[in-house]
């Protein structure tokens, strides 16, 4: 694959590390110019050094919170100074934090729904007026989302984070009716058990991990699996590259399931 993204904008949610930092670096392989974001300013700005010193000028770090608006569209603003333009937005920005339905407070609830549900809406109507307004060549322009199979098939522990990722489905869809006629692609991908920070194997003290039993559990369950391990960020970041590119110009409004066959 060369250029398959060669003068393309993107914006690229949580991309500071893990899944949203393989889909920034696919995608300036394949010469897409890309904002860099994440709530965490130093891997933000880190991520973008690093994209730049590869490949000079064809990254900005944009530091922000996908649950603000104002934060969003600043994003946005930043973007089109720098690119003058936005192709493609992917919504990779999320998180869990687990908890059994009875023991959820409200602010856990609240706060995973947000982050992914919230925030996928908000950059969504963020980057619409720029595409809506492109009619150099009524191009298409294309929006990834991003769900999981925890959206298709809940999980246990996390109610909140299955809330908010059917909703991405389920928003796929009607934004992918609503904006056919513009020539704008909406699809979802929902990735399986994948190896990022937020699935290793949790060790005392950290916020974020599995435990070793359950995470050996699901990776026992992925057929695919030879290693002992999930999948890969770039398995993912590899469908992100196929529905941001004119490959996928006839398909809208589609999930695409990436979990090495656990989910048939």
């Amino acid at each position: 694959m060369v250029d398959m993204l060669k003068n393309k904008v993107a914006i690229i949610t949580g991309s500071g590390r893990g899944i949203g930092q393989a889909i920034a670096e696919l995608f300036v392989e394949e010469g897409a110019k890309v904002t860099v974001n994440d709530i965490d300013t130093d891997v933000c700005k880190q991520t973008a050094a690093e994209l730049n010193a590869k490949f000079p000028g064809r990254a900005i770090a944009c530091v922000a919170d996908v649950t603000k608006k104002d934060h969003v569209q600043k994003m946005v603003d930043d973007t089109i100074a720098k690119f003058k333009d936005i192709d493609i937005l992917i919504n990779c920005a999320g998180l869990t934090r687990d908890a059994l339905i009875h023991k959820m407070d409200d602010k856990l609830l609240r706060m995973i729904i947000d982050i992914n549900l919230k925030g996928t809406i908000l950059c969504t109507q963020a980057v619409l007026p720029n595409m809506l307004n492109d009619e150099r060549d009524r191009q298409f322009k294309k929006i990834v989302n991003f769900a999981s199979t925890t959206g298709v098939s809940g999980n246990v522990g996390q109610a909140n984070y299955a809330i908010a990722k059917a909703g991405i489905i389920a928003f796929t869809k009607a934004t992918a009716r609503e904006y056919a006629l513009n020539r704008i692609n909406v699809n979802c991908v929902a990735p399986g058990f994948t190896e990022t920070r937020m699935t290793q194997e949790k060790k005392p003290g950290d916020a974020l991990g599995i435990p070793k039993a359950i995470r050996d559990i699901a990776i026992g369950a992925i057929p695919f699996s030879r290693d002992g391990r999930g999948g890969l960020p770039l398995d993912v970041a590899k469908i992100c590259l196929f529905f941001s590119s004119n490959l996928s110009d006839w398909i809208t409004g589609q999930l695409l399931v990436c979990d090495g066959a656990a989910f048939i």
